[in-house]
């Protein structure tokens, strides 16, 4: 487990702290994707029964993550930066369905996902139930794939933009993200620093996919 950190005043840290803990489990099963290629369209059953979990510190712009960060069709990161740098935590779990709109896409039925900068005392907040964002009402979009270390990773809020709404503390307000993990030692054990984590903020900036520093990714299967 990670050491633990002082927590900011205004983070539900013990949200944090039991989404990090869905991440001890063992991922040990090994999906069948093709390398780089989204599962943004749905077939076989794949998606409705995909479930990640996860929680970690990562350090950008150090540990950058830089063969994955295109796989999936995700765009390189801003250079020089823009980025989000410094100590950046985060915990989340997110369901996988098929969109029971019809449209075939695949959507998080249910997740949530705290990303707290620590440099700039930020802290967001995604909130997904029944399909749609908490603080918007909107259905939020995903894709899978297997990235250029053969991990399997999740994107949360695709397209970017508009990408999912988050909640910002402490000053309030809503922003625009988007957010990716990605499981590169499916069985590996905790703190490994193979799995990766990126979040991407329209009105802050974007870490770049980065290795994290401690903790994991998981990847529980269809």
């Amino acid at each position: 487990m990670l050491r633990q950190h002082n927590r900011l005043p205004v983070v539900p840290g013990l949200l944090v702290a039991a989404l990090f803990a869905a991440a001890c489990g063992q991922d040990n099963l090994s999906p069948d994707r093709t390398p780089g290629t989204p599962d943004m369209k749905v077939t076989g059953g794949g998606c409705p029964t995909e479930k990640f979990t996860g929680g970690g510190r990562i350090d950008p712009p150090s540990n950058h993550d830089a063969l994955d960060e295109t796989s999936g069709g995700q765009p390189a990161a801003p250079d020089p930066p823009p980025l989000l740098t410094g100590k950046v935590t985060f915990g989340f779990n997110v369901f996988l369905e098929r969109d029971p709109g019809g449209s075939g896409n695949c959507i998080v039925s249910k997740g949530e996902i705290e990303v707290n900068d620590h440099p700039l005392q930020l802290a967001w907040h995604v909130s997904i139930h029944n399909g749609v964002n908490a603080f918007d009402g909107q259905s939020v979009f995903a894709t899978t794939f297997t990235d250029a270390l053969g991990g399997v990773c999740v994107v949360v809020g695709v397209p970017f933009p508009p990408g999912t709404t988050a909640r910002v503390n402490p000053q309030g307000g809503l922003d625009q993200v988007q957010f990716e993990a990605c499981d590169n030692d499916p069985g590996g054990p905790q703190n490994s620093r193979t799995d990766s984590m990126r979040w991407r903020s329209a009105r802050f900036g974007d870490t770049g996919l980065t290795f994290l520093t401690g903790g994991n990714v998981v990847f529980h299967g269809s």
